[in-house]
C-alpha cells in the first residue's frame, strides 16, 4: 500500500548546502526535507533541545521509501530577508544583515510513501487532518498546508519503456529518452543524513521542464528503467528513491 499526500504553500526554500550568504533553493523537497516534513506531521522528536545538531528521527525512518511529484509549474522569486544578529552578547536588536533568498513561488508537491515503521502513524495523522509539529517547506517562515489524497494499492511496472509522473532518481542501468521527454533538468540532492545531520548519501535526480502554458503535466520518458523501482499508483507512474 502507498500513502499519497500533497504539501503546498505560498513559498518554499530548500536551501542548497553549498550556498552561504546568498541562499539558493532546490526546486522540490529532497528526500532529507521530506523526512523532516513527515517527522513533523507524526511528531518524531529530533533531540535538538539536547544538541542543536541532533536529528534522531532518522532511526524511525528505516525501511521507508518515498517519491516526489511536482504538481505546479516551478516559479521563482528572489528577495532579501532581514536576519537579526544574535551570535555575540554585545549585539543589539537593531543589528542585522540582509541575505538574498531564492524561493519557489506557490509550490505544490505530491509525496508518496510506502513501507517502514512510520507508515501507520502517518496514515492516522493524515486521515485526521492533524499534525504534531508545524510542517514547513524548507524554512520556518514558509509554512506548509497538508492535504491527504488517499491510500492506494500499487503494481510493479515491469516494462522497460515508461512515462513517469514524478521526479526520477538515477540508478544503474537507466536510460532516458531525451527526445520524447523534451526539456529535462538534473540536480544532485541530499538523500539521507545520520543522527548528527552529517550527509550520508546523495542522489542524482531528473525532472522535466514545467510550463504554465502546457495543457498537461510534462513527463520524463524512460527507454530503460534499469534498477530503478517504478510502480503504478492509480493512474500515475511513480519512481521510488531507495529505502532509507
Amino acid at each position: 500500500m502507498v500513502l499519497v499526500f500533497e504539501i503546498y504553500g505560498d513559498m518554499a526554500m530548500f536551501r542548497k548546502p553549498y550556498t552561504t550568504t546568498s541562499m539558493v533553493s532546490f526546486p522540490f523537497p529532497p528526500p532529507t526535507a521530506v523526512a523532516g516534513i513527515i517527522g513533523a506531521i507524526i511528531g518524531l522528536k529530533h533531540g535538538a533541545d539536547i544538541n542543536a545538531k541532533n536529528a534522531s528521527y532518522w532511526a524511525e525512518m528505516e525501511g521507508s521509501q518515498v517519491a516526489v511529484g511536482i504538481r505546479r509549474p516551478i516559479s521563482w522569486m528572489t528577495t532579501s530577508v532581514n536576519l537579526m544578529k544574535f551570535k555575540t552578547p554585545s549585539a543589539i536588536m537593531g543589528e542585522h544583515i540582509q541575505v538574498k533568498h531564492q524561493f519557489v513561488k506557490k509550490p505544490r508537491y505530491r509525496i508518496y510513501l510506502r513501507g517502514g515503521r512510520i507508515y501507520n502513524e502517518l496514515k492516522k495523522r493524515l486521515e485526521k487532518g492533524e499534525f504534531v509539529y508545524t510542517p514547513y517547506l524548507g524554512v520556518g517562515y514558509a509554512l506548509a498546508e497538508v492535504s491527504f489524497i488517499g491510500e492506494y494499492d500499487e503494481k510493479d511496472v515491469d516494462r522497460e519503456s515508461v512515462e513517469l509522473d514524478t521526479v526520477l532518481p538515477y540508478y544503474s542501468g537507466m536510460e532516458l529518452d531525451i527526445v520524447a521527454g523534451g526539456n529535462i533538468h538534473r540536480e544532485t540532492v541530499p538523500f539521507r543524513t545520520d543522527e548528527l545531520r552529517k550527509l550520508q548519501d546523495s542522489v542524482l535526480v531528473f525532472y522535466p521542464e514545467y510550463s504554465r502554458n502546457m495543457s498537461k503535466s510534462p513527463q520524463i520518458v524512460l527507454r530503460k528503467k534499469g534498477t530503478t523501482m517504478i510502480s503504478q499508483v492509480e493512474t500515475e507512474k511513480v519512481a521510488w528513491f531507495n529505502g532509507w
